[in-house]
């Protein structure tokens, strides 16, 4: 399928659950806000842009420091609970566009920020375009939480719950963490257009309570396709196992960043 196309579709996929999405995906470690901060010598007077913004789960964090933002992102929805999200950030500022059809502002910012969404964008036009758009010697500072499924029985009940409702997807070989970090670390290279890239990683988790996990889980393109009776019956099911298992899942997470300087 055409790269565009998939990136329509995702942001239509997530643009539904907009309420569900904002409520249950993970936000980012502190630290990693800090530590992009600190690198990209950030100063107060510092404009960021943001792609893929989504209900803001990455861009809430920036807008605290007071930076000013422009924030691309195709979701109406989704742009929607963001400016609510950061209502009292006057700063902040948004476009409902993607990356690839957005009317460009050359060398004007000093940071580009994406937080769980630079897969989407088409890489031949993204990276020279986030180039062009960053000031000279600016910087970008992608990130992305990937999940980590412990060998646990609360987590294996889940995974055989997932293989009887999802089993085209349960039963793929799932490509490893490490595998999707060095994929992200070649798009960045590959693109001659970044240099002095860090990768940096922070694990952290999150305890999820049967409501919250089955949140997580409704903001999932598989869980849309299911039919009324389908999600009823997974929804119990996931719940029995929560419930056996003491009420609630601890989910370890691996937040990792990806930073580096125009060239």
């Amino acid at each position: 399928m055409d790269l565009s196309v998939m990136n329509r579709k995702r942001s239509e996929s997530f643009n539904e659950v907009a309420e569900i999405y904002d409520a249950a995906r993970p936000s980012y470690p502190s630290q990693l806000i800090e530590d992009v901060i600190e690198m990209a010598n950030l100063t107060d007077s510092a404009s960021i842009l943001d792609i893929g913004t989504g209900t803001g789960k990455g861009t809430v964090p920036f807008a605290e420091k007071g930076y000013a933002i422009y924030c691309l992102e195709p979701g109406e929805r989704l742009i929607a609970i963001a400016s609510q999200n950061m209502r009292l950030y006057p700063k902040v500022t948004f476009e409902t566009v993607t990356l690839e059809d957005w009317n460009l502002r050359p060398s004007a910012f000093d940071l580009a920020i994406s937080a769980q969404a630079f897969h989407w964008v088409n890489r031949e036009k993204g990276y020279p375009k986030v180039a062009q758009a960053l000031k000279e010697k600016g910087y970008i500072a992608f990130f992305w939480n990937f999940s980590i499924l412990p060998d646990t029985s609360i987590f294996q009940a889940l995974k055989e719950t997932f293989q009887k409702y999802v089993p085209t997807i349960s039963n793929a070989k799932p490509s490893s963490v490490e595998s999707l970090i060095k994929k992200r670390e070649n798009w960045i290279l590959n693109s001659f257009c970044f240099k002095n890239l860090v990768v940096k990683k922070y694990p952290w988790s999150i305890n999820y309570d049967a409501e919250r996990y089955l949140g997580l889980l409704k903001t999932q393109t598989a869980y849309q396709k299911f039919t009324g009776t389908e999600k009823q019956d997974f929804s119990d099911a996931i719940i029995q196992i929560l419930n056996a298992h003491g009420g609630y899942v601890t989910k370890p997470y691996l937040s990792v960043l990806f930073f580096a300087q125009k060239i």
